[in-house]
């Protein structure tokens, strides 16, 4: 196995969670508006999970271009799960380690906040 460092890739603030409904087109308010987010028995407005996967898919694509070993290759295969909420000021960092297998390569991947709870876990098939 290989590990991959781990890497802080973004801190959630509301301005990025407005752009990213923007993009994706998911303006639920719980993303957006605290007092929302709250009467829905939140703590505050939580980010969308997708978007916490794309910072771990960013960060797959950042470990496949400059590992020389998967160099060329690409994500043929994604499987995420959402672990825990991510709220606006939380630091995301993303780790994890990659193995060869037979089918070619395994990026297992963990998005964790500055807390070191894990928010996002992805196991990704590269070929």
């Amino acid at each position: 196995m290989n590990l991959l460092e781990s890497q802080l890739m973004a801190v959630i603030t509301l301005e990025k969670l407005k752009k990213f409904a923007l993009a994706s087109g998911d303006h639920n308010p719980i993303h957006q508006d605290e007092e929302v987010a709250k009467s829905m028995g939140l703590k505050g407005v939580i980010a969308h999970g997708m978007f916490i996967s794309s910072l771990v898919l960013s960060r797959a694509l950042e470990v496949i271009e400059k590992t020389p070993e998967l160099q060329g290759k690409k994500i043929s295969k994604s499987h995420t799960r959402f672990r825990a909420m991510t709220f606006v000021g939380d630091e995301i960092s993303v780790s994890g380690e990659w193995q060869s297998v037979e089918s070619g390569l395994k990026l297992d991947l963990l998005a964790k906040n500055q807390r070191n709870e894990t928010v996002v876990t992805a196991t990704l098939d590269v070929t």
